[in-house]
């Protein structure tokens, strides 16, 4: 009796599974949009939801401490569904690099990181952040992108950042826009990501020219890799890949906040 119990769930679970490994993808590439044309601006601290307002505070000064100068607060309105992006953005004169702190809300919660990136002329660029979500999609082969959210203090991160940037682009000079040209630089460096997932065939651009939407291998990629098990087992995947990473550069210390 026990053993037919036994088969029966474990053919219900897989039925389940089944709806949403075939459902999955038809959702997500029916809802999915991401805005082809970004439209940031700059708000006061006063105008950014509270929740969002305190993960930015409570981190923009161990970055100044770094001699990064604070740009300002940045609203980018709803790139995605039913989100809403937000970015405090700062710059470094001397080494001629970016820092942000991000968070994006949805209704029912909100989730922000850290951010160094360091972007050449040649357009070779290095990300290095503590987001915790693993990315769905493929950045640019030229986007050397690294997550690493078990680190909980800027200096570390910074640390990692710049081992990382003489590694992957060595002596390459980074550059940053002029002064008052922030925004528009970080417009077009935004609107870069559809144009480049469209390239690798994970997006097209609608008949209007307003949005992206998923391809069906866009589609498939993303819907899968967000279904338990695999979302966990991805997580996992990159926590311990980037503990390799952190020892390799001999970070493997680091102080919580």
């Amino acid at each position: 009796m026990t053993g037919l119990l036994d088969h029966g769930i474990i053919g219900l679970l897989l039925k389940v599974y089944g709806v949403l490994f075939v459902l999955g993808p038809m959702v997500l590439r029916g809802t999915f949009r991401y805005k082809a044309n970004v439209n940031p601006q700059q708000v006061p601290q006063e105008a950014l939801p509270e929740d969002v307002r305190k993960f930015m505070t409570t981190r923009l000064p161990g970055i100044t401490a770094l001699g990064f100068q604070p740009l300002g607060y940045v609203s980018f309105g709803s790139m995605a569904p039913n989100t809403q992006a937000y970015m405090a953005l700062l710059s470094n004169s001397r080494t001629l690099e970016w820092a942000d702190v991000s968070a994006v809300k949805s209704p029912t919660k909100m989730r922000g990181y850290i951010e160094f990136i360091t972007r050449c002329s040649d357009d070779s660029q290095v990300d290095t952040n503590t987001n915790a979500t693993a990315p769905v999609l493929f950045p640019s082969p030229s986007y050397h992108l690294f997550r690493f959210p078990q680190i909980k203090d800027v200096f570390t991160l910074y640390r990692a950042h710049r081992m990382l940037v003489q590694e992957k682009i060595g002596g390459s000079r980074p550059e940053l826009p002029p002064p008052g040209q922030e925004l528009s630089e970080l417009k077009r460096r935004l609107e870069r990501y559809g144009p480049r997932q469209q390239e690798r065939g994970y997006m097209y651009l609608e008949a209007d020219g307003q949005n992206f939407r998923l391809t069906w291998k866009g589609a498939i990629l993303g819907a899968w890799r967000s279904i338990w098990p695999i979302s966990v087992l991805r997580g996992w995947w990159m926590q311990n890949r980037s503990e390799v990473r952190l020892k390799s550069l001999g970070v493997a210390e680091y102080r919580s906040t």
